[in-house]
């Protein structure tokens, strides 16, 4: 069980720190510098939505390349 915690932790960390660059370059390039609270706040959610959404993918995406990396080594 602390194998499976130790892998959801890094596949996490892993998700979080790409999506966090990912929301950095959104913020950068697309949604710079908002004139009102309204574009703020709507910037914030649409890259907060979009990274999590990429987080998300990312990390099932590294659990599958993983699980089937286990299970095709216990068939060898």
């Amino acid at each position: 069980m602390k194998a499976v915690i130790g892998a959801a932790a890094t596949n996490g960390l892993i998700g979080g720190i790409l999506s966090g660059i990912i929301s950095a370059l959104l913020n950068y390039y697309l949604l710079p510098f908002p004139n009102t609270a309204l574009d703020n706040a709507m910037g914030h959610g649409f890259g907060g939505f979009f990274c999590g959404f990429i987080s998300c993918v990312i990390g099932i995406l590294i659990y599958a390349s993983q699980h089937d990396s286990q299970k095709n080594k216990g068939a060898l």
